[in-house]
């Protein structure tokens, strides 16, 4: 048995790999957009994420929340019952990823008509047979996650962003394949990605000799329903203003828009690592009869990680916008920096998954009827921006204002179920501390690189950074921010997996 520092140490190692894996991903995308941004006319680059947008939109669907179903139940059964749940889970996934494919095939013309793009018709039925690919391996990361075995989705997401990078990139810029090519090459990179996520999702269940669970489908259902609906709201949401931005300014606009307004990476980055993490832990202690205090204190411990390392990357970005966007796309789409600058703001709030501890304590439907009420809200007044004051900024402002909505909407719902007021629900003094910090020295560095004339986009981000990080570091340490307290478990994580697993076992 280990005891609660040691599963405190865990999970920090268990966000610090999925943090790694979720840069490489991130790194990768970043990537390919900025090649592509390139090599390809804004017109081909516009279909290409216009493709994605489609996919990615009705995946929300298609996948009927049944990904969070993986770090809900795992940690519920014995793990000679996990191969069992697992299988269940995939046959799901396998299911609807069949109609999914279906459907982007023969619904192709459709789409493209709705988006106002003919030139999405052939590429979206070259891209049809993904969903197929990647579905049913979507769970992978949650499985490795919630057996202690973080490192592999690692190697997971090394391969195949390698394999991505490999096949999308190098068809455009060898051979000038334009989106096409780019799609084409993206399949066959899913097929590695399917295949070696097969593979490691077997890896926890080696030498455990597997059970039958009593895990039924409908359990799984009566679960994901509420994670479906809140998915539905959720397409809805992330495809409104995309949506109208494509069918009422055009593929052109779409490509601004689509590079412009994207939320900060490496906050993704973040949040995504503490929800592998934290969707487990919240289910464990819901199961174990955890009391409020307890998810408290672990709530307001991970929102002060969380927010150590998103605000001070939040205000750089925001602060050197225009440099960072012409660097990673090229200058054309320098006009986009205030529409980064707009999402970046969410960051500020956005600084944990707040979907996790809301399932955990039984309360999806709370999730999915705020999400409901965005949705509507959102719809309604884009609708009014495209008749009234059509315009890019707009709409992004329109999204970031509905999504703030959103997040202080289930703030507040979950100092509600926990019984605890919104003062004591965060650690707001420690997180104005980290913001002002930010702020101040930022400013200071932004200043430094105006005075000294500085206009190369590369030099700027650079010097820019270095100038903020040395200020901040010092800052920050006199303010009584200690970074090295903050994440002391990485220092000494060793070998904790492996007594997780043990763990995990033993019960």
């Amino acid at each position: 048995m280990i005891n609660d520092l040691e599963i405190k140490k865990n999970r920090t190692v268990q966000a610090s790999w999925l943090a790694i894996a979720n840069l490489l991903s991130l790194s990768a995308g970043m990537f390919i957009s900025a090649i592509l941004s390139r090599f390809m006319t804004v017109t081909e680059y516009g279909t290409y994420r216009q493709v994605f947008y489609v996919y990615s939109t009705l995946l929300i669907i298609f996948s009927m929340g049944i990904p969070k179903a993986y770090s809900y139940f795992l940690p519920r059964v014995p793990v000679e019952e996990g191969r069992d749940v697992v299988r269940k889970l995939s046959l799901l996934f396998l299911t609807f990823s069949s109609i999914f494919s279906i459907i982007l095939f023969s619904g192709a013309r459709t789409i493209a008509e709705l988006l106002n793009n003919p030139l999405l018709t052939n590429n979206l039925k070259y891209f049809a047979i993904t969903p197929m690919l990647l579905m049913p391996v979507m769970g992978v990361e949650n499985i490795l996650t919630v057996y202690g075995m973080s490192r592999f989705v690692v190697i997971y997401i090394m391969i195949s962003r390698i394999a991505m990078i490999a096949c999308t990139v190098l068809p455009v810029v060898a051979l000038n394949t334009g989106t096409s090519g780019a799609l084409i090459g993206f399949v066959v990179s899913s097929l590695v990605s399917c295949l070696v996520g097969l593979k490691l999702s077997s890896v926890p269940f080696r030498n455990v000799l597997s059970k039958k669970t009593d895990l039924t489908v409908k359990n799984i259902f009566r679960f994901s329903t509420p994670a479906l609906v809140s998915s539905v709201y959720g397409f809805i949401i992330s495809s409104s203003s995309q949506f109208f931005v494509s069918r009422y300014f055009g593929v052109e606009d779409f490509a601004m828009f689509a590079n412009g307004y994207r939320e900060l990476p490496f906050a993704g980055m973040v949040i995504g690592a503490t929800a592998g993490v934290l969707q487990p832990e919240f289910s464990r202690m819901s199961k174990n009869g955890a009391d409020n205090v307890q998810f408290v204190t672990l709530w307001k411990n991970v929102i002060y990680k969380s927010s150590s390392v998103i605000y001070p990357i939040s205000v750089f970005c925001c602060l050197f916008a225009p440099e960072i966007v012409c660097l990673l796309y090229g200058s054309y789409y320098r006009e986009t920096a205030n529409l980064f600058r707009i999402v970046t703001i969410i960051n500020l709030t956005r600084i944990v998954p707040y979907g996790p501890i809301l399932f955990a304590l039984g309360k999806g439907w709370k999730f999915a009827n705020t999400h409901l009420a965005t949705a509507l809200l959102l719809v309604g007044l884009d609708l009014l921006c495209v008749n009234l004051f059509p315009s890019l900024s707009a709409i992004a402002i329109i999204a970031a204002s509905t999504t703030l909505f959103c997040i202080i909407i289930l703030i507040s719902t979950i100092a509600h179920l926990l019984k605890t007021p919104l003062t004591e629900l965060m650690p707001w003094r420690k997180m104005s501390s980290i913001l002002f910090v930010s702020v101040t020295t930022c400013s200071a560095a932004r200043m430094i690189i105006y005075l000294t004339g500085m206009t190369h986009n590369l030099a700027v981000v650079s010097t820019g950074f270095t100038l903020y990080l040395s200020f901040y570091l010092f800052i920050s340490f006199r303010s009584g921010i200690n970074y090295i307290k903050i994440f002391d478990s990485l220092l000494s994580g060793t070998n904790i997996n492996r007594l997780m697993k043990s763990k995990l076992k033993n019960n």
